[in-house]
C-alpha cells in the first residue's frame, strides 16, 4: 500500500522550520567576542602604551551587595564604546594606565572600601591589533564583543559586558550582576 503525500510534506514542513531557525539564530548573532592576552603590568607601564593616554570609561556593578566593585575600560580613539542596558558607566576622559590606577585607589577610598582585590589588566585585541585595555577587580568579568556594523569604513563599535563574579546565588544568576545590553 502506498503511503499518503502527506507523510513527506510534514517532513519537508519539519526540515523548512528548523532551517528557519538556524537562519532567526544566525541573524540574531551579536557580534564577536574579541580576545584578551594578560599582560605584564611592569613591562606594559614602561613602554610606548604605559605612557599614552587612552579614552577610559570606568563601570561598577550595581545590587544589594553593600561593596559595588568596578573596573575600566581603556580604548583607542575611533572606537565607540556601548554599555547599554542603564548600566552604570562614567567617562572619566583620557588617562594614562598609571593614571587609571590613581583613580581606582581614590575612588575605592571615596567609598571606604576597606580593601580591594587585585586588579587584572588585559589588552584586547580586534584583528591582530590591540585596540584597548580592561583594569578590572578580579571579582569582575568583563567582556568586549565586536559589533561593528558591516560597511562600517572607519574604527569600531564595541559592546561592553561585565558581571559580578564573586558569588552564584539565587538559582544561578550572579548576585548583583550587571550585565549591559540586556
Amino acid at each position: 500500500m502506498k503511503r499518503p503525500q502527506r507523510y513527506h510534506a510534514s517532513r519537508w514542513a519539519a526540515a523548512a522550520m528548523i532551517l528557519a531557525a538556524a537562519l532567526a539564530l544566525g541573524a540574531c548573532a551579536a557580534g564577536n567576542l574579541l580576545t584578551w592576552n594578560a599582560v605584564d603590568v611592569a613591562a606594559l607601564m614602561r613602554s610606548d602604551a604605559g605612557k599614552q593616554k587612552f579614552n577610559v570609561v570606568r563601570f561598577q556593578t550595581y545590587g544589594p551587595v553593600a561593596e559595588q566593585i568596578f573596573g575600566y575600560f581603556l580604548y583607542r580613539d575611533g572606537i565607540e564604546v556601548i554599555t547599554g542596558g542603564g548600566t552604570p558607566v562614567v567617562n572619566v576622559g583620557k588617562l594614562t594606565l598609571a593614571e587609571v590606577a590613581a583613580d581606582y585607589n581614590s575612588v575605592r577610598k571615596s567609598l571606604m572600601y576597606s580593601s580591594g582585590s587585585g586588579l587584572i589588566v588585559r589588552e584586547i585585541v580586534r584583528r591582530d591589533f590591540v585596540v584597548g585595555y580592561t583594569i578590572a577587580d578580579v571579582k569582575l568579568d568583563v567582556d568586549l564583543w565586536d559589533i561593528t556594523p558591516g560597511g562600517k569604513e572607519s574604527g569600531a563599535v564595541l559592546q561592553l559586558v561585565y558581571g559580578d563574579a564573586r558569588e552564584k546565588r539565587d538559582g544561578g544568576t550572579y548576585r548583583g550582576s550587571s550585565l549591559s545590553g540586556d
